[in-house]
C-alpha cells in the first residue's frame, strides 16, 4: 500500500503513546514498539527485520519526546543533574551493547523478548510492586554507572525508555517522588540518540532496503508518530490528575499483559 494510507494509523499510534506516557507515567515505547511492529507487518516492510525497524523508529521518536520532557522538568527544578552525569557513561555503553545484541537476533526472537518484558512489567503494575529506600547518601559512581549500563542495555535492545528500571533505581537511591520522574527523563535522551545511531548503522550493515528508511529507522513513521506523541502527551498529563492512581495502574497493567501475550503468541 501507499505510505499515505498509513499516515493516519501512525499518527494515532503516536498520539496514543504520548497520551499513555503522560497519563500513566510509563514510557510510550511500551506501546509504540508493538504497535509499529504490527503496522510494519501489515505494510509488508522487510519481513525479516520488522522488529528491528520498530525498535529503531521508536528510539528515533524518543529523541524529540525526551527533549520536550527534559525541558519541562528542568524548568520545574525536578532534575538531579549530578546523578545524570554519573549514570551517563553506563547508559551509552549499555544502549550500544543492547543494539549490538539486537543486530544478531532474529526479528521474531526480539518480538518474543519484548512480549515477555511487557508481561513482567504488567505483573509489576498489577501487584503494586515497588522499591523503597531510606538511603541518605547517593550510591558510588561505579554503582551509578553499572545501573546506567543495565538501563541502557534494555533500552538499546528493545527500543523503550528506561523508566521500568530507572524509576525503581532512583527510588532506591532515596530521591523524593518529585525528583524521580524528572531525573529519569534525562536518561532517555542519550539512550535515544545512541540507540538511533546504532540502529541506523546496523541496518546499513545489514543492507536493509526499505524505501524512506535509513538503516532501521523508517522516517515517515518518525515524523507522524513524533507529532502525535508531542501533541497528546500534555493532555495525558492533565487527565492523570483526575484518574485514581490505582485504577489507572490496574487498567494499564491488564492492557500491557494482553499486548505482551499477543506479541508472544502471534
Amino acid at each position: 500500500m501507499e505510505i499515505i494510507e498509513w499516515i493516519l494509523p501512525m499518527f494515532a499510534v503516536g498520539a496514543a503513546a504520548g497520551f499513555v506516557a503522560g497519563l500513566a507515567g510509563i514510557g510510550g515505547g511500551m506501546l509504540l514498539v508493538p504497535a509499529l511492529y504490527f503496522i510494519y507487518q501489515s505494510m509488508h516492510l522487510a519481513h525479516q527485520s520488522v522488529m528491528h525497524l520498530a525498535i529503531g523508529t521508536s528510539l528515533c521518536v524518543m529523541i524529540a519526546t525526551s527533549i520536550a520532557a527534559v525541558t519541562s522538568h528542568h524548568r520545574q527544578g525536578d532534575i538531579v543533574w549530578p546523578i545524570f552525569w554519573k549514570v551517563l557513561p553506563g547508559l551509552v555503553v549499555g544502549v550500544i551493547a543492547g543494539a549490538l545484541l539486537a543486530y544478531f537476533l532474529p526479528s521474531r526472537t526480539l518480538a518474543l523478548i519484548f512480549g515477555v518484558i511487557l508481561v513482567v512489567v504488567s505483573v509489576t503494575m498489577l501487584t503494586g510492586l515497588a522499591t523503597s529506600s531510606t538511603r541518605k547518601d547517593l550510591p558510588s559512581r561505579g554503582v551509578m554507572a553499572a545501573a546506567g549500563a543495565v538501563i541502557g542495555f534494555k533500552s538499546g535492545l528493545l527500543g523503550v525508555g528506561g523508566g521500568a528500571l530507572s524509576v525503581p533505581f532512583l527510588t532506591w537511591c532515596g530521591l523524593p517522588v518529585a525528583k524521580i520522574s524528572g531525573t529519569s527523563s534525562t536518561f532517555t535522551f542519550p539512550v535515544a540518540v545512541a540507540g538511533t545511531v546504532s540502529f541506523i548503522l546496523s541496518g546499513v550493515l545489514s543492507e536493509v532496503t526499505v524505501s524512506w528508511a535509513t538503516g532501521y529507522v523508517y522516517w515517515p513513521a518518525v515524523v507522524t508518530v513524533a507529532t502525535g506523541t508531542v501533541l497528546l502527551a500534555p493532555l495525558g498529563t492533565k487527565v492523570s490528575h483526575h484518574v485514581p492512581p490505582q485504577a489507572m495502574r490496574i487498567g494499564f497493567g491488564i492492557f500491557l499483559m494482553l499486548l505482551g501475550i499477543r506479541m508472544v503468541t502471534v
